[in-house]
């Protein structure tokens, strides 16, 4: 199944654990996701950050890192969402 099906939904990708720790980071808000899949944690997560409206806006990012134990994969989306914020800020909301 290619990537852009995964992405849509439509493959035997689960999110593992949906209580994890969120963390802070220069204004933003990252939220691990890791994805279960084939016995191994994909690196997911989110970017988040409230606009001057008080409107949540919101950044999902999928790796191709894969790991063994659910704590690492969420120690490396967050290092991966704080990469991302350093890089491109605001920019991830943008329409692509």
């Amino acid at each position: 199944m290619g990537l852009l099906s995964r992405l849509m939904g439509k493959s035997d990708a689960t999110q593992a654990e949906p209580d994890v720790e969120q963390v802070d980071y220069e204004g933003f808000v990252i939220k691990p996701a890791p994805l279960k899949q084939k016995g191994n944690f994909v690196t997911a997560g989110y970017v988040r950050k409230l606009d001057e409206n008080g409107n949540m806006r919101e950044h999902y990012f999928i790796r191709a890192d894969t790991h063994t134990d659910f704590d690492a994969a969420c120690k490396h989306a967050v290092f991966k969402g704080q990469q991302i914020i350093r890089e491109s800020g605001e920019r991830i909301f943008e329409k692509r």
